[in-house]
């Protein structure tokens, strides 16, 4: 009898706390989506590194998030559309170029980011450090792209 006295209790204390539990709104659970935008003309190439670069700035990671957050980078294809879908980072894409006699280059395209306190820097590169050259001999920045920055923390 005890037992069933026993079981019966901690079956109505269990019953108690997960009843009166109240959901957290989901805008106060310590989770934050950050547009990044780059423009084509704000890509930034490092001549030693070979690769394009932009640095954001980001104030909501600081030390407290960068060291017991979590994050993803993702890019965002056709933003604002109903046809919009991200792909996470680091990310591939295989590129062609058709050159001015008509043969076709291959090549792939290389995302990548780093986080630091305070900042996420993103990274594209592509294969064989090949990249497009205008009429003048200067190297021709990436199209302007959305990156979406989830923070949980």
């Amino acid at each position: 009898m005890k037992k069933y006295i026993f079981i019966s209790l901690l079956c109505a204390a269990t019953w108690c706390f997960t009843a009166c539990k109240q959901e957290v709104p989901w805008e106060q659970k310590h989770v934050r989506t950050l547009d990044l935008n780059v423009y084509t003309a704000d890509w930034m190439f490092d001549t030693v590194a070979k690769q394009f670069y932009y640095s954001f700035d980001v104030p909501e990671i600081d030390a407290g998030v960068y060291n017991f957050g979590n994050w993803t980078i993702c890019r965002e294809f056709n933003g604002g559309s109903k046809y919009a879908y991200q792909v996470a980072l680091p990310t591939s894409m295989f590129m062609t170029d058709t050159l001015v006699d008509g043969t076709v280059a291959y090549y792939t395209q290389y995302i990548d980011y780093r986080v630091g306190v305070g900042y996420v820097d993103v990274q594209l590169t592509n294969s064989d450090y090949y990249y497009e050259v205008d009429g003048k001999g200067n190297i021709v920045n990436p199209e302007s792209m959305l990156f979406r920055l989830q923070l949980i923390y």
